[in-house]
């Protein structure tokens, strides 16, 4: 025991050392860190609603809302950040809007920690995996249901296999969102 506590000083000093390597890291890259998440922003607003060439932010309901312009300075669409419960950590998402209102024009992952492999699915595109596809086109005037192969139905989704929790809260933020910002939106037209 002797032995412990005369040598349980080293432990002490690596862990405030670390402590305060950790906290100089985390301050002298928080500029980045911010424009890093700006740009990965501005991206997926492009993403989701096609055309957009200027934006103008707006604060509705605690979700950041951009009114997407194109180039000859008409509405191209709406995008509306959100951010909801995932299966392990925050899921935070843009949602695209077609001027109208009535339909998403698209959905994009900006940030989670889904497991590798299968939950990180709900923010990867390609042949294989077609979920954040779907959101494209689909009717915005009602909500949305998670279903596990598509049986024809108005706004279905098909969910990922092996990551059904992942799917739901994905669409769940989703329809939380519409529900809560596109009334709002309608309102100030």
């Amino acid at each position: 025991m002797k032995k412990f506590v005369d040598e349980s000083w080293l432990v002490l000093i690596l862990g405030v050392v670390f402590a305060v390597m950790l906290a100089g890291a985390q301050t002298g890259l928080q500029a980045k860190i911010v424009a890093n998440e700006a740009e990965a922003l501005n991206t997926a607003v492009s993403e989701v609603v096609p055309g957009v060439v200027d934006k103008e932010e707006l604060t509705i309901d605690g979700n950041k809302v951009f009114r997407c312009l194109n180039a000859e300075g008409k509405l191209a669409g709406w995008a509306v950040q959100a951010v909801g419960p995932g299966f392990i950590d925050k899921i935070t998402i843009v949602v695209g809007l077609a001027p109208a209102f009535d339909k998403f024009t698209g959905v994009k992952t900006l940030k989670h920690t889904e497991t590798p492999g299968l939950g990180n699915k709900i923010d990867t595109k390609g042949e294989l995996n077609f979920y954040p596809l779907q959101y494209t086109g689909m009717k915005a005037t009602v909500p949305l249901a998670l279903v596990k192969a598509k049986t024809g139905a108005e706004n279905e989704i098909q969910a990922i296999t092996g990551a059904t929790y992942s799917s739901q809260y994905v669409m769940d933020i989703v329809n939380d969102v519409i529900e809560r910002v596109r009334p709002k939106l309608i309102e100030q037209r």
